[in-house]
This record gives structure tokens, sequence and C-alpha cells, in this order.
């Protein structure tokens, strides 16, 4: 009897929350889905991105979905160029090499797109520019860079610069602020943000006739006869020796009648002439010479003068400028370097030092004479 019981009660309770479930089921309400209508991009991303190369940006929910119950708010994100930009899944972005690719964003149906640029580096444009000086004197012929002038607002502007001289003819200036003087006169230089060239400064650069002893670099030599070697070294005696500033270096001929070298023995007929050519590269005003000798104790291997000095603007064509040249104190061992020997003005690329009689090799009260003539350095130039 007791069993009996145990069983209708659970077949009652049974009965009673199946009747109840089904009550309540019939009261739920109904779901109805709200499509997505439009989206738009976030502010921030409307006008585009620019990421640094290997940086991220997360561009999830950054837009804006209408109507906001819109029921379907799930988020795809693509890429036009991964190799450019990537994006995962949940709108991480990653730059990854230098280039353009459009993302797309969509939702519901509807999308929405903006480009990332990635680039080596983020450009911060110059608000000012400041040359730290109103004017600015400089030979003829000689170069300065302007970037040691210029100060940037702010400090860490990288937009770049750009050059203008308002007379080329007179100061040539390059795209990385080297200037040059070209010719007598003045010139205003212009220096302009390359992002913005309203932001801009100038200074003015006077050219004045250059003076003093010419910049060698680039210079040449040729010499009448082979250079012997003595040592086997071939810089302890060569055609740059000359104009290299290096004092540790001689240029050194044969005189006639004489012979010398082991590696390279050399020997110059007497009677014959010996000569050297300097190659300026361009024609230059000089008036004065100017030679360091080799040291102080060996005043007998010294140049005493020159024959003739000539010049020439093509190399082969000679012209006169000076004969019988001497060269003071040349016996005086304990002078190494003469004064500026002065010579008639002249304009010429190519100058001619030629020499054949014994006094050009020696003058003093020496009864040894060396095999050869050496200069240590060999100095041109032009004064006012």
């Amino acid at each position: 009897m007791m069993n009996n019981y145990k069983v209708f009660a659970f077949a009652a309770k049974t009965l009673l929350f199946g009747l109840l479930f089904a009550g309540c089921g019939k009261n739920l309400p109904e779901v109805k889905e709200v499509g997505v209508e439009s989206i738009s991009l976030s502010e921030e991303l409307s006008s585009g991105v620019t990421l640094l190369k290997g940086t991220t940006l997360n561009i999830g929910w950054k837009v804006t979905v209408l109507p906001e119950n819109a029921t379907d708010r799930a988020e795809n994100f693509s890429s036009s160029n991964p190799d450019v930009v990537s994006v995962n899944g949940n709108g991480m972005l990653t730059a990854k090499t230098e280039g353009v690719a459009t993302i797309t964003i969509s939702v519901g149906g509807k999308n929405v797109e903006f480009t990332v640029t990635s680039v080596d580096k983020i450009i911060v444009p110059a608000t000012a520019i400041q040359i730290l000086a109103s004017e600015l004197q400089l030979k003829k012929g000689e170069q300065h860079n302007l970037l040691s002038l210029i100060m940037l607002t702010p400090l860490e502007a990288n937009d770049g610069l750009n050059y203008a001289s308002s007379d080329p003819e007179v100061v040539s200036i390059t795209q990385e602020g080297l200037l040059e003087g070209i010719s007598k006169g003045t010139a205003t230089i212009t220096v302009s943000s390359r992002q913005n060239p309203s932001v801009n400064a100038t200074i003015t650069v006077e050219i004045v006739p250059f003076s003093g002893d010419y910049p060698r670099e680039g210079w040449t030599m040729t010499a009448s006869h082979e250079l012997m070697i003595a040592t086997g070294d071939p810089e302890g005696n060569s055609l740059s020796a000359a104009i290299d500033g290096d004092l540790a270096t001689n240029f050194c001929l044969v005189r006639p009648g004489k012979t010398s070298g082991t590696t390279t023995k050399v020997t110059v007929p007497s009677g014959a002439a010996i000569y050297f050519t300097v190659d300026m590269k361009t024609a230059q005003d000089v008036n004065y010479f100017r030679i360091r000798h080799r040291n102080i104790t060996q005043a007998f291997i010294r140049w005493y003068g020159f024959d003739e000095i000539s010049g020439s603007n093509d190399g082969i064509n000679f012209e006169v400028i000076a004969t019988d040249v001497v060269i003071p104190d040349a016996a005086t061992a304990s002078l190494q370097e003469t004064v500026d020997i002065p010579l008639p003005k002249s304009n010429y690329r190519y100058l001619k030092f030629y020499a054949q009689k014994a006094q050009c090799f020696n003058q003093g009260s020496y009864t040894s004479q060396g095999n050869t003539v050496q200069i240590q350095e060999l100095y041109l130039g032009i004064t006012p």
C-alpha cells in the first residue's frame, strides 16, 4: 500500500511541474531581430592612421552602430594588404613593412573602410626655423655647412628642409645644406620646411675674393721623370706627397747628372731639365707659392730656384709666368719652410716648375751635393 502511494505522489509532482513549465513558456516574450542600418568610424580612424613599422594598434569597438538596439553587433576585420598591415579577429593591427593598406570593418552586413600607412619613421613637422646668424661671409671657392647654424622647433622635427639661393651664380647650396661661394657678390639663402614651406628663415651670404693657401684636395701632380724608390715604399716618394698634407712623405726627383734609387733606379743625364706640374683641376688666381723642405739638416737636397714657372689651361700649351725664380734662404738648414714667394698674378689650371741650371739645385757652400731634390709640401695661393 505504501509503495503505491509513493508512485502516485511522484506522478502527481511530475504532472504539476509539467503544467507549470508549459504555462510559463506561453508567457515568454518573442525575440525579434533588429538589423544594422549603418555603421560609422570613430574620428581617430576616419582620416586614416599612420603606424610606425613594428607597432600595433587595437581598432576593436571603434565604430558606431545604428540603430543602437541592432541585434548583430559582431565586428569582422580584414586588410587589403596583410603583408604591409595585418589585422586579427580581435581588431589588432600590426604594421609590418612600409606601405599602405585598406582596413575594412564589417558589422551586420555593413562595411566601413580606412587606410593605414606603415612608415619607417613618424614625421614630426617643424613649426619654426631659426638661423643663428643673419649674415655670413665666405671666400670664393669656400664651402660651409649651413646645418650647423639651423635650429628647429620642435627639436625633434624631422620633416626635412629645402634650401634655395636667390642667386646660384654667386652662392650655391645643395639639398644637404652645403654652401659654396661661386663668385663675388651677395645672395639670400632661404631654408624652409618640406612639410610646410611657409615655415622658413633666411640668411644673407656675401662672397669675397679668396685669399690664402688654396685647399689642395683633389689636386694631382706629374713629373718629367720616373720617381726613384730607395726604400721599397712608394708612399715615401710619390707624386701626391707634396700636396697630401702628410709630413711623413716627400716628393723627390733625381737631379740632372745623377743616379738614385734601389728598388726603382733612375738616372737623369747631365744637362737635362727636370720639372713637375701641379693640376689644380680648375683655373685659379695665383700670386705666390711656398715650399716646406724635407728637414732642417739636409739643405743640400733642397730646391734653390726654378729657371721658369709657366701656366696652362689645357696641360699642353704653357705660357711663361716668371723666370729665374729664387727660393730665399734655401741654404739656411734651420729654416724648413720658406716665406710666401711672390709670382706675377696668373689664372691657370696647371702650373709647371721647370729647372735645368745648376743654380736651381745648390747655391750654398756645400761641397757634397745630393742626388735628389726633395719637397715635403708645396703650397699655392693668392693674396689681395
